[in-house]
């Protein structure tokens, strides 16, 4: 039996209640976006100066890609376990169609106005936004200096300019040591592609989202454009069955004059060859124009979170030109989404002055809950043409895009 002075203090206490903060605990979820040596140190500091300013802690988990989307599978199946989490842009719709994440008000984050338009459009799905953009990664070209130099030719401007500049920098270096492709073994080959079929005029899809249509004429022609350059010997056979990672490497160690690679290969560079002589330019026009691939990350908010607003804040902070700017030129290597934040001249000079102006007119892919399935079709099909030609068995590569239309116009069949 509680005494009297017992009962006092507990009703004191109860009483009081009213007048006592409580920190609250958000949880957030991202990737490796740069190594954990510098990464820890900078995630530690904002979440203190966070803290400091809304009273709300931040508990944080890096968690790797390989593991990233069945993490949060389960978690929007389950409605526990994070309260913000990375997600990219490629992912941002298929979560969205889950139910399982919130709704946003893009206009608590600056407007739609605030962001480059391809990577908003990554955080949409049936015309709604279901996350805010983070970060953005685009391709452009590289190209060694010294080897251009050599063989007497400049950047090219268009990809039948790419075909007769890889052809003079052959005669002088060999064959394979005009360009470095990635091949078979890459997970993200649709992105080398996606930009050519652009470029030629093509699509991957209808403007209604409701057909295949990458397997048109301007695909074809893509797609031989691609293979061409391992037919002419232009790019080595054997980069016919490679990854990103050993395309990049291949032009990194010096021993090709070109490479599509992204603003992330610039660190690589730096460690792994930093007396390479390297220029960037925009992506060759084809006969339709420019064209790019604008991909990155979002930042996304668990539908089940009873947690919301302090999320909210929290990314808020993120996006904070002076956080941002800091996060993406100092870590990361990737870019901004926020137009505000290119105010920082870091981005209007050298190579990052390219990176904004490709990503200005770059595409996303389009916003569905199945476009895992449309990638892995038209990946499949792309791979076994590369196969098929590393073995001597292609012959017209319309079958294979029309076996992966098909694929893709069934999985379309499934969207909600």
């Amino acid at each position: 039996m509680l005494g009297r002075k017992s009962i006092v203090l507990a009703l004191v206490l109860v009483l009081s209640l009213g007048t006592v903060t409580f920190a609250q605990t958000i949880t957030f979820w991202l990737m490796p976006n740069a190594p954990d040596a510098i990464h820890v140190p900078w995630l530690d500091k904002h979440i203190a100066i966070f803290k400091e300013e809304t009273g709300i802690d931040v508990k944080y988990e890096i968690i790797g890609w390989d593991a990233a989307w069945s993490r949060i599978s389960v978690a929007l199946l389950t409605g526990e376990g994070v309260d913000v989490f990375q997600a990219g842009t490629t992912w941002n719709p298929q979560f969205a169609a889950t139910g399982g994440v919130a709704e946003i008000d893009i206009n608590e984050f600056g407007g739609a106005e605030s962001f480059m338009k391809a990577n908003l459009d990554s955080t949409t799905y049936k015309g709604k936004y279901y996350g805010v953009p983070w970060f953005a990664e685009t391709r452009a070209l590289f190209y060694n200096k010294d080897m251009f130099a050599e063989a007497g030719v400049e950047p090219p401007n268009t990809y039948d300019e790419l075909v007769e500049v890889g052809k003079k920098i052959v005669e002088v270096f060999g064959e394979g040591s005009a360009i470095a492709i990635a091949g078979t073994n890459a997970w993200d080959l649709i992105h080398n592609w996606a930009i050519i079929l652009w470029a030629f005029g093509g699509d991957l899809l209808s403007p209604d989202n409701k057909q295949a249509v990458f397997n048109e004429q301007p695909g074809v022609e893509a797609m031989n454009w691609y293979v061409d350059l391992v037919r002419l010997g232009l790019a080595s056979k054997a980069s016919a069955e490679y990854n990103q990672p050993q395309a990049d490497a291949a032009f990194i160690s010096g021993n090709v004059a070109m490479a599509f690679m992204g603003p992330w290969n610039i660190a690589g560079i730096e460690v792994d060859n930093p007396d390479l002589n390297y220029g960037i330019v925009e992506p060759p026009a084809g006969p339709a124009g420019r064209a790019a691939f604008s991909g990155g990350s979002n930042l996304v908010i668990l539908a089940d979170s009873p947690n919301k607003e302090a999320a909210k804040k929290w990314i808020q902070y993120l996006l904070r030109p002076e956080v941002l700017t800091d996060y993406t030129k100092n870590l990361t290597h990737m870019l901004p989404t926020t137009y505000e934040a290119y105010d920082d001249p870091y981005y209007n000079e050298g190579v990052w002055q390219t990176f904004k102006k490709t990503l200005s007119y770059a595409t996303a892919y389009p916003p569905l809950g199945v476009w895992g399935d449309i990638e892995n079709a038209i990946v499949g099909e792309y791979k076994q043409i590369l196969s098929d030609y590393v073995e001597g068995k292609l012959t017209d590569v319309q079958r294979y895009l029309d076996a992966a239309a098909g694929q893709v116009n069934r999985a379309l069949a499934r969207e909600r």
